[in-house]
């Protein structure tokens, strides 16, 4: 009877502790749990770097900078004189014109150092140049005609003495996210010379370290009605970008810069060029 006593109260003590399979759960329970919050920890860890790496100068968080203290110098890349660029076009590319394609070409570097040259764009135009010139000068219309093109307004525009015209221009395009350059631009037209050509505001701080951009506007030499147009754009980087940026920005800008007046002239090929800019006497 004792024994028999003994054996149920063994029993009872027993049911009292939870079965084994229940401790493991809890534990798994715990686990997971701990690894959850863990992960989110890594995960508020990683975002706040991320965004810590994103607030650089040319990312959205340079629109905190005051613009109006200038630029931390007044050039450094060589700009462009107006007139003719001084290339040649081979017979191939004459072929890659004819079909409606641009051609790449590198300006030989006129230093003489042996530093490369540039690059420069050709594209033929089916369009007369006052078409063109139209689209090229209404810098006010750019958005949703170019490319990643936020923002773009002129802040200062002259007619000049000498028949030239300076236009003053702000520009913001976004690349890629976390990367939205905010820019100003100086430009000089020069209708004698059939050109136009940039570089930065220096009074105004620009997220890229300089510019310096040139359009030039011919007949083409066997169509009539037709224009030949040649771009050329170079840009220093205040610091190290990514490889996407780098191609964007340079590259790709090259070829989609034409393109985008190439379109647009020949959807419109009776403009005019703007009256603002339409007469200069000439040197």
């Amino acid at each position: 009877q004792s024994l028999a006593i003994k054996t149920k109260s063994n029993v009872k003590e027993k049911q009292l502790l939870p079965p084994f399979p229940t401790l493991i759960n809890q534990k798994i329970i715990r686990n997971d749990a701990m690894i959850a919050m863990n992960n989110s920890l890594l995960f508020l860890i990683r975002s706040t770097l991320f965004a810590a790496l994103l607030c650089t100068p040319t990312s959205l968080c340079s629109a905190k900078r005051d613009r109006s203290l200038g630029h931390p110098h007044r050039g450094s890349l060589t700009p462009y004189t107006p007139g003719p660029f001084s290339l040649s076009l081979e017979k191939a590319d004459e072929k890659e014109l004819a079909s409606g394609k641009s051609v790449m070409k590198q300006i030989p570097d006129e230093s003489g150092a042996g530093l490369g040259g540039k690059a420069i764009c050709v594209q033929d135009i089916g369009a007369p140049k006052s078409a063109v010139w139209n689209q090229i000068l209404d810098m006010n219309s750019y958005v949703g005609k170019v490319g990643k093109l936020k923002e773009c307004r002129n802040y200062f525009s002259k007619k000049n003495e000498d028949g030239s015209s300076t236009i003053k221009t702000k520009m913001v395009i976004g690349v890629i996210p976390g990367y939205k350059y905010e820019y100003y631009c100086d430009h000089l037209y020069r209708p004698d010379r059939d050109s136009l050509i940039w570089s930065l505001d220096y009074d105004k701080y620009s997220d890229f370290d300089d510019v310096a951009g040139h359009w030039h506007v011919e007949d083409h030499p066997t169509k009539k009605g037709s224009t030949r147009l040649f771009y050329a754009c170079d840009l220093k980087f205040h610091g190290k970008v990514p490889g996407p940026v780098m191609n964007i920005l340079t590259k790709q800008a090259l070829r989609t810069a034409t393109a985008w007046v190439k379109r647009e002239s020949e959807s419109e090929p009776t403009r005019e060029i703007p009256a603002e800019y339409a007469t200069a006497p000439a040197f």
